[in-house]
């Protein structure tokens, strides 16, 4: 995923407060929501806020503000904002954070905090927000000038929607937030490299013809990267049966024949039956959470792994891998695609029939034990 770099239009190269680049960067960003709950250390924004074409969500916490952030990310597709003053509003946005990192949630985090003539005095409500959660974010920036205002802005939503995404801060000192500058710093855009290499393809492609009792495996990351479409065609193309995680539920038509379910602690038994019996296990953006994998050592015992993943540090994390695929989902599992199509024909009939009259076998009952409403019985007609 990528980001066009943003000019700043010359009628905007007057002095300008910090405040008022934060909201007029944000605008340029294409940002019309943001949730919050205002504050003195952050109360320069609110009032850049007034009047301009930014929509401000009060909320009634803090934490509320990170979770609406976080919710409406994953509903628009966007980089969710939120806002909190410095202190215990600050510190009220961290599970939220923290739900987002832990989720790959793209968000940005604008917090206030107390001017620096006064950090590291213990000042009214000043907390190092930094230092609280630099195991929770991608990025963090602690802003000395309000110049670089844009540039950072620009570079957080970056960092928050590329690669495996997730939420950045950024921290302003009141006085950045009265500071004015006529001059702005630009971002440049990175160049990313989401493409694996052809050998990764090809590795890929030979294992999985070589295979009798493969399954794909299928995680949050094929939605996060927009392959749900890609992952089907990659079901369809080859009829290896499909598991999903909690996350990914819904790539997958659950009407298909060769889809099983979830995997793992509340997942059928068809789906984890499969994957215990299988000689290969195609992860596509999935994680090995502990909720699908159970005791790890015993998971999928017999299985080697081709793992697609755009985060480079997942690879190997909890589980060996024979073929590590990494980079942007789509486009590498489109690579895949078009070389199992121009190849050998993958025979896993059998194994596909054994995993549909595993499911066929463990369909659940909803005959009504006794008279009355059956709770089960009752949910699936609703289902349907």
């Amino acid at each position: 995923m990528t980001v066009a770099n943003i000019q700043i239009p010359a009628s905007e190269t007057t002095a300008q407060t910090g405040a008022s680049l934060v909201v007029s960067t944000l605008e340029r960003m294409g940002v019309d929501v943001v949730f919050g709950y205002p504050g003195g250390a952050i109360m320069p924004i609110y009032d850049a806020i007034a009047g301009s074409g930014v929509r401000h969500y009060l909320c009634r916490h803090e934490q509320g503000a990170a979770f609406a952030a976080d919710a409406y990310a994953r509903a628009s597709g966007k980089v969710g904002v939120c806002m909190a003053t410095s202190g215990p509003g600050a510190t009220n946005l961290v599970t939220g954070i923290a739900n987002a990192m832990l989720d790959s949630v793209p968000m940005v985090c604008i917090t206030g905090n107390v001017a620096q003539g006064v950090m590291g005095t213990d000042a009214f409500q000043e907390v190092d927000i930094m230092g609280v959660t630099i195991p929770l974010v991608k990025h963090s920036y602690l802003v000395r000038d309000a110049a670089d205002i844009p540039a950072i802005i620009e570079e957080a939503f970056h960092i928050a929607r590329t690669g495996r995404p997730g939420p950045v801060l950024i921290d302003l000192p009141k006085d950045i937030q009265f500071q004015a500058t006529a001059e702005t710093r630009a971002f440049h855009l990175p160049n990313d490299n989401a493409i694996a290499p052809d050998s990764a393809i090809k590795a890929a492609a030979e294992a999985i013809r070589n295979a009798q009792r493969p399954i794909i495996y299928i995680g949050g990351g094929a939605k996060i990267s927009g392959a749900v479409e890609t992952v089907r065609e990659f079901a369809r193309l080859t009829d290896i049966p499909q598991v999903s995680t909690l996350n990914a539920l819904g790539t997958i038509p659950t009407g298909q024949d060769n889809y099983l379910g979830m995997l793992g602690m509340h997942g059928t038994r068809a789906a984890n039956d499969a994957v215990q019996a299988s000689d290969l296990l195609i992860v596509v953006g999935a994680r090995f959470d502990d909720r699908a994998t159970g005791k790890l050592n015993e998971f999928a015992p017999h299985a080697g792994v081709i793992h697609f993943d755009v985060d480079a540090s997942e690879i190997g994390k909890l589980r060996a891998v024979a073929v590590p695929v990494v980079g942007d989902l789509k486009p590498n599992l489109e690579a895949l695609n078009r070389e199992l199509a121009s190849g050998a024909t993958i025979n896993v009939r059998d194994w596909s029939n054994q995993c549909r009259a595993q499911m066929a076998e463990c369909t659940a009952d909803y005959n009504a034990p006794g008279e009355g409403v059956y709770a089960p019985a009752l949910l699936n007609e609703l289902s349907k």
